[in-house]
């Protein structure tokens, strides 16, 4: 009994250095924008995602994260979103997790149409480079809960096209992404 024991604890320990996990959270996409020296409106939009994160070793992982973003940039339309991000522990104590990251993030939203006989296809897309802190902890066994905000550079494109006419334009600002979550450790 007491090997079995002893061996249960070594590969479990073995088991959390290199685990896999997938989480569900919520998110504020939040941008800011300038164009012509007007400030343009965005009123942000909450997000739900689903992530995968694999832990390469004890302080670093990498996630890769999909995201569904009703009313992305203010469209009325379901927009959706990526992230691939490095992690790093910066301090650990007892059950939490403080850590730091780095990755790339995109959004995109469309719409088409018709109006007055004329069909159009609109598209809004961003590039995020972005940067993370967050903290993570142990709400129960296998299930470790965070919270974190990310945010960074944001290059904008708008495209519009009517089938022979394409008109496209560039924006630069920055975005904020506070978000909540959990993660269930699959292994």
């Amino acid at each position: 009994m007491k090997k079995f024991l002893i061996a249960t604890a070594l590969l479990s320990a073995v088991s959390l250095a290199a685990a896999d996990s997938l989480g569900l959270s919520g998110s504020y996409n939040k941008g800011f924008y300038r164009a012509d020296g007007e400030a343009l409106k965005d009123d942000g939009a909450f997000g739900v995602g689903l992530s995968y994160t694999y832990d390469i070793d004890a302080v670093s992982a990498v996630r890769t994260e999909l995201d569904l973003l009703p009313n992305l940039y203010g469209s009325d339309k379901l927009g959706f979103g990526g992230e691939f991000t490095y992690l790093r522990s910066v301090f650990s104590s007892g059950d939490a997790d403080v850590y730091l990251g780095g990755g790339l993030g995109l959004n995109t939203v469309s719409d088409s149409g018709t109006e007055n006989g004329v069909t159009y296809t609109a598209r809004l897309t961003a590039i995020n480079p972005t940067l993370l802190a967050g903290v993570r902890f142990a709400a129960a066994p296998g299930f470790s809960a965070f919270a974190e905000l990310a945010g960074g550079p944001s290059f904008l494109r708008a495209t519009v096209s009517n089938g022979s006419q394409n008109v496209s334009a560039s924006i630069n600002g920055a975005f904020i992404k506070p978000r909540v979550g959990f993660t269930y450790t699959i292994r």
